[in-house]
């Protein structure tokens, strides 16, 4: 009995180690959008943006809210790039005065 319990414990001695030892992989699950939405989106309550993964099935940019919410549009809509280019405006204006001096 004695011989098994420390079989036992070498054995999960061993498993732990083999785990321990292997290398950590990060899965990073793909956000794609289902659809697009037609509304066009106030550009002043958008904080920021960003492209769906190359992996999903629709292109689309998402729209980050300041209350939160996402929005996914169609990138080739005329009225989204002139939003895109606003909120870059706006990010490099905030970094811009963070970064200066007086």
């Amino acid at each position: 009995m004695k011989k098994l319990t420390a079989l036992l414990f070498l054995f999960s001695l061993c498993s732990l180690q083999l785990v321990l030892s292997a290398p950590v992989v990060f899965e990073l699950k793909t956000q794609c959008c289902p659809d697009t939405t037609k509304l066009r989106i106030p550009v002043k309550n958008i904080v920021k943006y960003h492209w769906t993964s190359s992996d999903c099935p629709i292109k689309a940019i998402v729209f980050d809210m300041n209350t939160g919410k996402k929005f996914c549009v169609d990138p080739t809509a005329g009225w989204v790039k002139n939003h895109m280019k606003v909120v870059d405006q706006k990010n490099n204006a905030t970094v811009s005065l963070q970064t200066s001096y007086p």
